[in-house]
């Protein structure tokens, strides 16, 4: 994988280039300033991609959108693949939303840590009241 990563020319930061990857395993989250540089380059995936035996799993892909605007959800064509658009979704674990807002990533790590944090501190009550 790391391969195919080096040969679509992903380095750099977000802030100096208009596409940039993030990668574990098999997951690949693809960071774009364009919505044109986000087809162009998995466009690009997909074909280097496809040298190696590698395809696309076009039901697990999504794609996001980061703004301030209102804006309706819509599927985005590349070639004959459509990518449905959600609002947020989790990867690796984290949330990732369209607002770029961490309030439901707190949230939801909050949450799983009093569901397993209750059991632990209902089980430890001690009675301290004197024996007679």
């Amino acid at each position: 994988m790391d391969t195919i990563l080096k040969q679509i020319g992903l380095r750099g930061n977000i802030t100096t280039r208009l596409k940039q990857y993030t990668a574990y395993a098999d997951d690949i989250m693809l960071t774009t300033r364009t919505k044109q540089s986000l087809i162009d380059t998995f466009q690009k995936l997909k074909e280097i991609s496809a040298q190696y035996g590698l395809t696309v799993n076009g039901q697990k892909t999504k794609y996001l959108r980061c703004t301030q605007k209102n804006y309706n959800l819509e599927e985005l064509q590349i070639n004959l693949m459509y990518l449905e658009q959600v609002q947020s979704y989790k990867y690796l674990g984290s949330t990732v939303n369209s607002d770029n807002s961490i309030k439901e990533e707190i949230q939801n790590r909050i949450t799983l840590g009093n569901k397993h944090t209750m059991p632990i501190s209902l089980s430890l009550k001690v009675d301290w009241s004197p024996r007679n």
